[in-house]
């Protein structure tokens, strides 16, 4: 267990508790593998830093600053050095599909404009295409560099910050009309940081040295508050990587946890997929995995075949088949709702598909496996309800309600949206699950499912029938519906091919079809093969079914421009052109 024990009401009181921590730290894995380490006394003293340069600037208690970082210690800095210095960040995503920028920035700009952001603070290589996003955005003062906040500030003024007010906004991904910016109070984020804690706890001084390792984006809230936040909250080293690194070298991920002995570390399903597909034998020379005990794995939908894939793939480097730890969580919520016990082996069930669907009964026997994401945290409660706010029995589908201490109080701005979400106490989640045996189950996302004859269907059900079809991108289909005249509901598969495959279009769609039809009994109106990169995603990754519906029916899914040389040049000077309309006009 950590040797510290951190006190305060807000993450300013906790931040101050590590003055003297020179033992654990934030770890910076490269892509060459070398490693740069800061001790927390470290990592505080540049984000006082950082405040009092903010401050110097006229940063003002409550104003929201904007950041769009790679990881970094200057995303510390500049995350950290906002909220010392009494400021709300917003930590965005980077502009990483070069071939569809406009869309980017016109998602940039409403971003920015919705939380009002007075600053907005990134780094040299991402300001270069950053123009654009920020152009005719009224609430923007000054546009920083991080790396300037290390100099000329003076003297950190200590600022009094209220519990109650956001410690941090985190934009729920996915929205495409008017993005939701979830309010994350210092209360919600403590409280849920207390939580995890107790769920994790670390066994013996070494894992506290080296507990955790992170190759997830800052500017998720699985990244940002499971793994920073909560590394600082309960004091032990956690290694970080770039999600760039780990995509284009997943071994670099599993090598980092053996040379560190790491125990825990979280990713979504998908990571655990591209592991076993993708990383070969003679990359692993010499790893141990047997140290690391909570492989955590939650931010989208289990897959059974997938995990089992990783289990047996690298049992032979020590993977324990009781590391897999599937969990529950979301933003609203501070990050965590629901924990599988540590050390025991995740629990699939096979449901029989007739009774999953909202309103339905859940009953055990052939028809699909879904996973158990264990039981509510401390302090937090987890119910079902139906279409008409009334609480149901285990076994029963329907809606998934939790309450507790971290629950957000709403969305920063949007006053219609939070009161749709939030219904007294409760919080709506979304999702669709059930109870079975004192344990939650999800059987999808409520607004993604699909009815068609008056049954009810989750769209991973169907995505997961064509993980094998040769010639499909892996993960990379959106099974969705939509309303045809004298038709009813019909079904639709969008997805991606694969380069690689010899297959024609043809062999393809016919054996989409045939999965479809064997596995359901439902036969598809339309299958459309798409080209890679096409499916319109969030920024942590997952598929946006309505949006891409949207795009297919308005004829405008289409795949990413190509990117070469000149589009990059034609977009770094729009992007110069862009920078100077932007200094015009806060002249």
């Amino acid at each position: 267990m950590s040797a510290l024990t951190l006190k305060g009401a807000t993450l300013p009181e906790i931040l101050l508790n590590l003055e003297n921590c020179t033992r654990w730290g934030a770890r910076f894995v490269a892509p060459n593998e070398e490693a740069t380490f800061y001790p927390y006394q470290d990592v505080l003293h540049r984000a006082q830093k950082a405040a009092a340069a903010l401050q110097a600037r006229g940063l003002q208690r409550g104003d929201r600053v904007a950041l769009i970082l790679s990881t970094s210690i200057e995303f510390f800095d500049s995350l950290l050095g906002v909220q010392l210095a009494g400021g709300i960040p917003a930590a965005l995503y980077p502009p990483f599909r070069l071939g569809k920028l406009d869309e980017y920035f016109a998602r940039l700009r409403k971003m920015l404009t919705k939380i009002g952001a007075k600053y907005l603070i990134t780094e040299g290589r991402i300001r270069k295409l950053l123009g654009p996003g920020v152009v005719g955005v009224e609430s923007l003062r000054e546009v920083l560099e991080a790396k300037d906040l290390q100099t000329g500030g003076g003297r950190w003024q200590p600022v009094d910050v209220d519990p109650e007010q956001p410690a941090f906004l985190q934009f729920s991904s996915g929205t495409t009309v008017e993005p939701k910016a979830v309010m994350v109070t210092h209360t919600n984020l403590l409280a849920n940081l207390t939580m995890m804690q107790e769920c994790l706890v670390y066994r013996g001084e070494d894992e506290v040295d080296n507990g955790c390792v992170c190759w997830l984006p800052l500017y998720h809230d699985m990244g940002l508050v499971g793994c920073l936040y909560l590394g600082m909250y309960y004091p032990g080293t956690v290694t970080y990587m770039g999600p760039d690194t780990f995509l284009a070298r997943p071994a670099i991920w599993l090598r980092t946890l053996s040379r560190y002995k790491s125990a825990i570390s979280p990713a979504p399903h998908f990571a655990y997929s591209l592991c076993a597909a993708k990383i070969k034998d003679q990359e692993m020379e010499g790893v141990d995995l047997s140290r690391w005990r909570a492989a955590l794995n939650g931010a989208e939908p289990i897959e059974p075949d997938g995990v089992q894939r990783f289990t047996e793939r690298f049992a032979r480097w020590g993977f324990q088949p009781t590391a897999m730890t599937p969990v529950y969580g979301l933003a609203e919520a501070g990050l965590g709702v629901t924990f599988t016990d540590l050390d025991d082996l995740p629990r699939f069930t096979e449901f029989s598909r007739e009774g999953l669907w909202n309103g339905g009964t859940a009953h055990p026997g052939p028809g699909r496996r879904i996973v158990s994401v264990g039981r509510a945290l401390p302090s937090v409660e987890v119910a079902i309800f139906d279409d008409q706010e009334q609480q149901v029995p285990d076994g029963r589908v329907g809606r998934i309600w939790t309450k507790g201490p971290s629950i957000t109080k709403g969305y920063w701005e949007s006053p219609e949206l939070t009161a749709n979400m939030i219904h007294g106490d409760w919080l709506d989640t979304g999702d669709l699950g059930f109870f079975h045996e004192g344990e939650l189950y999800i059987a999808g996302r409520a607004k993604d499912l699909i009815i068609i004859r008056g049954r009810n269907y989750a769209p991973q059900e169907m995505e997961e029938l064509l993980l094998d079809v040769e010639g499909v991108r892996k993960g990379c289909t959106a099974a969705v519906s939509t309303m045809v005249e004298g038709e009813g509901e019909q079904l639709i598969i969008l997805a991606e091919k694969d380069p690689r495959s010899k297959r024609t279009e043809e062999e393809v769609i016919a054996e989409i079809n045939h999965c479809i039809l064997t596995g359901l009994s439902l036969k598809p109106r339309d299958v459309e093969l798409l080209e890679p990169g096409t499916l319109p995603r969030t920024s942590s990754g997952k598929l946006r079914r309505s949006e891409a519906l949207r795009q297919f029916l308005a004829g405008e899914l289409v795949p990413p421009e190509k990117v070469n040389a000149l589009k990059i040049l034609f977009e770094l000077g729009k992007s110069q052109l862009a920078w100077a309309k932007f200094r015009a006009e806060k002249k």
